[in-house]
This record gives structure tokens, C-alpha cells and sequence, in this order.
């Protein structure tokens, strides 16, 4: 069989160049991820016990349906869970809920939250919706900015609490020990897309930062 050579300039000026910026991109999304990680260590909790109270919870939103096949978001689930926990443990006394009000599928994430945590048993005069938290650093600001709320637990999976940590912390929001409970993560079959996603997230979220 006659063996294909490949021209050197092709290697040189096409190959080459092309597993640069490949191994630059994965290096890129390594390091955005390693700084995020560190900076939430030991500002996360999974014990009830363990978590400091604050007058403040904040519940970051997502669908109660998954986008694919339109079964049920147990990302969504996880979170009520923990918001759940967190209020009946006297851990919290106020639950702002953030997310968007008219998501892609035409859901409004932040009263689907509250009526699961009501059918729970949460008083509903403890929640607060915030239906313009259309991304997590809206969240944060709006929690800031709208709601004079500075010092709260944040209540989302790890990943999406440590980006949100560090949002809080490095954006020039004025924030103080903000923490993070994290609702168990998702073991459907497509949650791995979401946490792939996550790297990507990370690194768009320095470049909001830059122009924020």
C-alpha cells in the first residue's frame, strides 16, 4: 500500500498552527476552571449541619424540565431539595429566588421554584422572585444592586456555586461572605452535556467580567 505523504508546508502552516490554538483552547479551559475551584474551597457546604445561618438564601434558577425529551430537570429537583433544607433547618429565614422569567421554552423558572418550595411547606412570604436573573451574574447583581441583599448562601450544584462565588467576590459587587450549599448533582443520561458546558461557561465568565 503506498504510503501518503504529507507536504511539509501543509504541516507547517496548517497542521501546526491548528494544534496550537487546540491546545491552547484546552489549556485556557483548564486554568479558568482550577482558579474558580480554588477560590470557593472551603466556602462550600453539603452538611446541614455544618452551614452557617444567614438571614438570606439565594435559590439560582433553571428549568423544572430538561431540554431534551422535555423530562424532568433533576438539576431543578436537587435545588428545591436543598433550598428546602436550608429554610425548615432554620439555616435561612429568606429565600430569593433568581432565574429567568421566560426561559427558552417560554418557562418562568422563578414561579415554578416557588410553587414547589410552597407545596413543601415554605410560607410564602419568605420568598422573593427575581425573574431577571437571566444569567448568573444578573443574579448576583440583582440580589446586590435591586434587593440590598450583601451576605447570603448561595444554593445551586457545587459547579454552578463555585462560578457564582466567584462572581460575587471579584465583579465589584458589594458582597460579603457569601457562601454556597450545594443541591446534589444531576446523574441523568444528559447531564454531562451541563457539565461540559460549565468549562466553557467559566471562561465566558472572566470575558464578562472584563467588560461588565
Amino acid at each position: 500500500m503506498r504510503r501518503i505523504k504529507i507536504n511539509k508546508r501543509f504541516k507547517i502552516y496548517v497542521l501546526w498552527p491548528i494544534a496550537i490554538l487546540l491546545a491552547g483552547c484546552i489549556a485556557l479551559l483548564l486554568i479558568c476552571n482550577i482558579i474558580v475551584v480554588n477560590n470557593a474551597k472551603n466556602k462550600l457546604y453539603t452538611d446541614i449541619e455544618s452551614v452557617p445561618s444567614a438571614e438570606y438564601g439565594l435559590l439560582l434558577g433553571t428549568s423544572p424540565y430538561s431540554r431534551f425529551g422535555k423530562k424532568p430537570n433533576t438539576f431543578f429537583i436537587h435545588r428545591i431539595d436543598a433550598a428546602e433544607q436550608l429554610y425548615k433547618a432554620g439555616k435561612i429565614k429568606k429565600i430569593l429566588i433568581s432565574g429567568d422569567e421566560r426561559s427558552l421554552d417560554n418557562i418562568n423558572e422563578v414561579e415554578c421554584m416557588k410553587d414547589s418550595l410552597v407545596a413543601r411547606g415554605v410560607d410564602a412570604k419568605d420568598i422573593i422572585l427575581d425573574g431577571k436573573g437571566y444569567r448568573t451574574i444578573n443574579s448576583i447583581e440583582n440580589a446586590v444592586k435591586i434587593y440590598n441583599i450583601h451576605s447570603f448562601i448561595v444554593i445551586s450544584q457545587k459547579f454552578h456555586n463555585e462560578r457564582a462565588i466567584y462572581i460575587a467576590e471579584h465583579s465589584g459587587f458589594d458582597t460579603n461572605n457569601v457562601i454556597g450549599f450545594n443541591a446534589a448533582n444531576s446523574t441523568s443520561n444528559t447531564a454531562f452535556m451541563t457539565y461540559i458546558r460549565e468549562y466553557f461557561a467559566r471562561v465566558k465568565m472572566f470575558i464578562d467580567m472584563l467588560f461588565y
